[in-house]
């Protein structure tokens, strides 16, 4: 398993032209932003929301997105599987 995924889309974030707009939203200053990147400071719990929203990304489980391979895989829009045939038809390949 990749570890580093949300620190990874954290520094993108605050390293990207949104960096003033995600700061605002934490209520962060430059010197705030600096140090977390840096590791020196931490996010308060009450600001992890503001930071995961203001960054763009939002939290999901696994399992959601379990099933949205599940039904990806399925084919949503297939006409077959929508008409009762097979997950995967020949036509659908």
């Amino acid at each position: 398993m990749y570890h580093g995924r949300i620190e990874h889309a954290l520094r993108q974030a605050l390293s990207g032209r949104d960096r003033p707009d995600i700061a605002r939203a934490v209520g962060w200053d430059e010197s705030n932003v600096n140090r977390f990147l840096s590791g020196n400071n931490g996010i308060p719990i009450g600001k992890i929301d503001k930071l995961i929203d203001a960054s763009g990304y939002v939290l999901v489980t696994t399992k959601y997105l379990d099933a949205l391979m599940v039904l990806c895989e399925v084919g949503m829009s297939c006409e077959c599987a929508k008409d009762g045939g097979k997950e995967k038809c020949k036509g659908c390949k």
